[in-house]
């Protein structure tokens, strides 16, 4: 029986899911955010927050002013601890500092208007007259570079935060991989799988109901089957007694029709004791690396003298799969016996191709018989399904291709059932050349 889904096997690749789109719109706002905080800190340095910043800006320049007074020495000073231009303007004259303290040229202060920014204040001192002028000129590059660590500093706070609400926003939906991977395997017929319960939210929930309806279908078939298998194996022994009772009666027609009876009662609890046992089989197969040229060639020099015939097809090289033998052996005995069985007199050899890439090999079963109609083709494949004695289905007992479908799935393949034109049956089945089986 296949394991339990695990969390280590839940994490599958695939192409669009709701994590990708996830981690995509997550991306997608990680970008948004650091252009809108980009934006942020080039509108601080525009016009529309300097003036914002006017009256606190003016109210520090009249601070500082009042403290340099009219003391030249200490605008020097200022202007250099603070890197920022002072011009001090008075009846007397101009006195102009650059941000690093040294003399300058108050002209050239004023009219570098792309490098400085004027804050002007006017403050009268004691017994003057007239207010000195006070002109602070705000080095432009050097607020530009005292934003930018903030700005970096601010952007990478961002991200970590969508980071970590992105690992959340992950761990919150892994139950859900978990179910996809659930879905996926009863989709494939394997009702014993199991979903990881880890949290009592609307997702666990789900994850515990959907166990609890695997696990009730899978009690129903394994019931059903072994209802089968119970009455197969009990039906013997009445039909033993009759048939040594039906040796008693006289020869004649109603004998020989009660015998034939008896014998096709035989032949069906015999075909499904064995399809039980191969059955069981399957959930505890042995597997292992085949050459399938070699097993095919085996069962077609089995059929060499069934009528149309079979034809091989294969490749020059080896093709290796991972698989049981035995079951390998019983599926193509089975979908040659089929083809052979429903060809007509008229039909031409039935051919067997195989083929395979880089993941997986196929197997190509065609005949030359009456064919399947297109609304039969998913219906075949259930148990005790006949199709319509008209077209030449009158053997068998429709446990066949439903045997075969069991393997095929006990190997983790698929099986495909198509019309061939103008007629005949084309049966292809694909083996992965490794994975895991699925019972």
């Amino acid at each position: 029986m296949k394991q339990p889904i695990t969390p280590d096997k839940a994490e599958t690749a695939g192409g669009s899911s709701l994590i990708m789109r996830f981690a995509t719109a997550t991306g997608l706002l990680a970008v948004v955010v650091v252009l809108l905080a980009v934006l942020f800190f080039h509108a601080m340095s525009g016009d529309i927050f300097q003036v914002a910043f006017q009256s606190p800006l003016e109210e520090w320049s009249a601070t500082v002013a009042g403290h340099i007074g009219s003391d030249v020495s200490k605008a020097q000073a200022v202007a250099k601890i603070h890197k920022v231009g002072i011009i001090i303007s008075s009846p007397d004259g101009h006195y102009a500092f650059g941000p690093d303290g040294e003399p300058a040229d108050p002209e050239a202060l004023l009219n570098d208007t792309a490098r400085f920014r004027k804050i002007e204040v006017h403050i009268q001192h004691g017994t003057q007259v007239q207010p000195l002028t006070y002109s602070f000129m705000l080095d432009k590059e050097q607020l530009d570079e005292q934003h930018s660590p903030l700005l970096f500093g601010l952007i990478f706070l961002l991200l970590i935060t969508i980071g970590l609400a992105y690992a959340i926003q992950l761990h919150l939906l892994r139950p859900l991989k978990w179910l996809h991977s659930g879905v996926d395997a009863v989709s494939g017929g394997d009702f014993s799988s199991k979903v990881p319960v880890v949290r009592n939210d609307e997702i666990g929930r789900v994850a515990r109901a959907f166990n609890q309806m695997t696990g009730r279908v899978q009690q129903m078939m394994d019931d059903r089957e072994r209802l089968l298998a119970d009455v197969s194996h009990e039906l013997r022994s009445p039909l033993a007694r009759i048939k040594v009772a039906l040796e008693l009666l006289p020869e004649g027609d109603k004998r020989d029709a009660i015998g034939q009876d008896i014998r096709e009662m035989e032949t069906l609890t015999t075909v499904l004791l064995e399809r039980e046992q191969i059955r069981n089989q399957a959930s505890h197969a042995s597997i292992e690396m085949l050459n399938l040229v070699t097993i095919a060639g085996e069962v077609i020099d089995g059929f060499s003298d069934a009528p149309p015939g079979v034809e091989l097809n294969v490749p020059p090289q080896s093709m290796r799969v991972n698989g049981d033998a035995a079951l390998i052996k019983i599926l193509l005995q089975n979908l040659v016996d089929n083809a052979v069985k429903f060809s007509l007199a008229d039909s031409k050899p039935v051919a067997v191709s195989l083929l395979q890439n880089s993941d997986e090999v196929q197997i190509l079963v065609e005949d030359d018989g009456p064919g399947i109609a297109a609304d039969q083709v998913e219906k075949i494949l259930q148990p005790f399904v006949k199709l319509n004695p008209a077209r030449g289905h009158r053997t068998g007992y429709g446990l066949g291709l439903n045997l075969c479908q069991r393997i095929v799935q006990a190997q983790a393949g698929s099986i495909e059932i198509h019309p061939r034109e103008p007629r005949g049956t084309g049966v292809l089945v694909r083996l992965p050349k490794t994975g895991d089986r699925q019972v």
